[in-house]
């Protein structure tokens, strides 16, 4: 299939583009950045290279700004605008060129339902949050339902914590603790919603090639695990111990401000619904995890 990606350049998208070629799609980028090693097209906040959507066959959707950056206002615009203006666009445009698109896929967030500590397993039914990270996943969400207009298929991968060698917020927590200096943050009782990398790039190109696939999808591993218990296993692995104290939540807090929720708080999620699409996880397990990124 002839594929379009957004967001060709960053930790997932990298690894995808690989996947899909060796699985003998076509991909096409979309970047602002011309330093990429595929057949790339240009775009910006108003217009996109027409050639692109030339026999397009489908979109997957992964532009977005980092959320680890300080969320000032201004950037918590961009964070919305990065990820849901985008995709208004390029439906504009799907639109204007009448592309007979199969299907749009998105990346969403596990944040959906709300960063928040909770014992509940949310499964995709579950209603939005009502926090920050909520609202942007709510809205990416429905500018990707948007491409039923066009008849098009749309899934939207809500996605939590990526393990990857070369993930920094994975060499963030690596640094310390191999050095003994570990730790966790606040009660280290939130929940801690993983995938590894691999994972999560065949459920996009599983997304891809199987036509019932269709809707909103946690991409989530299948072990449950808190903070504190994900701290110790990273520390196992490399050969330390976790034998600080936690570092209290109101100091997070004033480090890295509104974001520290994304370590502070956190829920569980149900995967059964992947699961019963036939996915299979080669990852199930934090362990089997962190002996292929450590």
């Amino acid at each position: 299939m002839n594929i379009l990606l957004t967001g060709g350049s960053g930790l997932i998208g990298n690894e995808l583009v690989k996947k899909l070629i060796d699985k003998g799609h076509k991909v096409r980028i979309l970047t602002r950045d011309h330093e990429v090693n595929h057949p790339y097209y240009h775009w910006n906040k108003n217009k996109i290279d027409e050639k692109v959507f030339e026999d397009l066959d489908g979109i997957i959707h992964l532009a977005g700004a980092p959320l680890m950056k300080s969320w000032s206002t201004k950037f918590k615009k961009e964070i919305i605008d990065s990820r849901v203006e985008t995709a208004n666009l390029l439906l504009k445009y799907v639109k204007k060129l009448e592309v007979k698109l199969q299907f749009f896929i998105s990346a969403s967030g596990s944040s959906f339902y709300g960063q928040k500590f909770s014992d509940t397993i949310f499964n995709e039914t579950a209603n939005a949050g009502n926090d920050f990270l909520a609202e942007v996943c709510k809205l990416w969400e429905q500018a990707a339902y948007n491409f039923n207009e066009v008849n098009a298929r749309v899934v939207c991968i809500r996605t939590p914590l990526v393990l990857a060698k070369n993930a920094e917020s994975f060499k963030l927590m690596k640094l310390p603790t191999q050095y003994g200096l570990g730790a966790s943050l606040g009660k280290g009782s939130q929940w801690s919603p993983w995938i590894h990398i691999d994972d999560l790039c065949e459920i996009y190109i599983k997304a891809v090639e199987d036509i019932k696939m269709e809707g909103s999808y946690n991409a989530s591993a299948s072990e449950q695990i808190n903070h504190q218990d994900f701290m110790k296993k990273l520390a196992s692995h490399l050969g330390s111990k976790i034998i600080l104290p936690n570092i209290p939540a109101a100091f997070v807090k004033i480090g890295m401000g509104e974001k520290s929720s994304l370590i502070l708080e956190g829920a569980r999620l149900d995967n059964q619904k992947i699961l019963d699409s036939g996915f299979k996880f080669k990852f199930e397990t934090l362990d089997q995890a962190f002996e292929d990124i450590v």
